[in-house]
């Protein structure tokens, strides 16, 4: 089977296109061929499957999201591939839903005249042709909150939509000599035995709640927060939290790695995994913190936070959260023996189904699309 995995931009730090990349090689290995086609790509290719650049130069993003639709259609015109989506666009067979949805942001977050401008129509747009009731696409939904909130604006039909369990990547997973490895890992770092480092995995700082870990750090106990290291693995505009640790007075306690490659070893050498996002359609990065044997602190808006209740594995903070809140669960979670930490993830990775999204996703492609056949 052909298959057409259709991305806007690859980003070689951001969760969706890790996801894409490791559903595309699910699919190669299960004896499909898959072609990308995206109108940017940084990083590093991969060597063994076709990337296709589409020429977008639009100055906006709503004119580049146009331009990509159309160089896309006139490519696979009389070709029989599936059309797999990793962002809403018209002549999907399937979306991979890893994005909110936009107009439940447009009607309960913004006022009238942003839902007449030009950006809002094109984005409803694309949503409506995926999840509009004359749409055909098959939606690969991996947020069991979301659907109620798709059809409250769309209508759309159970039939079309499958839920996907979530997809972590095994090597996130604490190793059998995890002690010995993290004593290692500590010392490459240069941490100290007596220091706590609380670790915050994203590429969007403002969306992902930087400012609300920066405000908690101060406000933790100051005999605390002298043992205490925020370090942040992402890449995105670094100056204005920077200025606000200055501000807060921990600017000698926080450090922004940029994008990194060692998010797994970063994980065994921390103590805490923060996730205080404003918005979160999932939050894979709490599934791999707890695998990793760290306690992860979230806000209740991450649509996998119900994990961390289920098997007491960290703090769910609900709204709203409050840097006094965020610091409260931090001292909480730092005062409990880490043995316990490590043992609830070890139990949690070897019960839950959290490793099967890309062969699930992908049997389901390969079933709809025979029936199509």
């Amino acid at each position: 089977m052909e298959l057409a995995f259709a991305l806007f931009k690859y980003f070689p730090y951001g969760g969706l296109e890790r996801d894409m990349l490791a559903l595309a090689r699910v699919c190669q290995a299960r004896g499909h061929t898959v072609t990308i086609y995206t109108s940017a790509w940084q990083g590093a290719r991969p060597e063994d499957m076709r990337v296709v650049e589409l020429p977008v130069k639009a100055l906006t993003n709503h004119g580049r999201g146009t331009e990509f639709v159309a160089h896309l259609r006139e490519r696979l015109r009389g070709s029989n591939a599936v059309v797999v989506g990793f962002n809403k666009m018209p002549g999907l067979d399937f979306y991979y839903a890893a994005d909110v949805c936009f107009a439940a942001k447009a009607f309960e977050e913004r006022n009238f005249l942003y839902r007449l401008t030009p950006r809002c129509r094109h984005y409803r747009a694309l949503e409506k042709a995926v999840f509009g009731r004359s749409s055909k696409t098959q939606i690969l939904m991996i947020s069991q909150p979301q659907i109620g909130v798709y059809q409250r604006y769309y209508h759309t039909q159970d039939e079309r939509i499958h839920m996907l369990p979530p997809g972590i990547r095994r090597e996130r997973v604490m190793p059998e000599d995890y002690a010995a490895q993290r004593e290692r890992l500590r010392a490459f770092y240069q941490l100290s035995g007596e220091e706590f480092l609380l670790l915050l995995v994203g590429s969007d700082f403002k969306r992902k709640g930087l400012d609300r870990a920066i405000r908690a750090l101060a406000q933790l106990p100051p005999a605390l927060r002298r043992r205490v290291r925020l370090w942040v693995a992402g890449q995105d505009a670094e100056q204005p939290f920077l200025q606000l640790a200055k501000a807060e007075g921990v600017a000698d306690r926080v450090k922004i790695l940029g994008g990194r490659d060692d998010i797994s070893e970063l994980m065994w050498a921390a103590d805490v995994l923060l996730h205080p996002a404003y918005s979160e359609n999932t939050g894979t990065v709490l599934l791999e913190g707890m695998v990793a044997g760290l306690p992860v602190i979230a806000s209740a808006v991450c649509g996998y936070a119900h994990y961390i209740e289920e098997n007491a594995l960290g703090a769910v903070l609900q709204d709203p959260v409050t840097p006094e809140s965020l610091a409260t669960a931090i001292e909480t979670v730092l005062g409990e023996h880490d043995s316990v930490w490590r043992q609830r993830a070890r139990d949690f990775a070897a019960q839950a189904d959290i490793f099967s999204m890309t062969e699930r996703a992908a049997q389901l492609i390969e079933a709809r699309a025979g029936e199509r056949a």
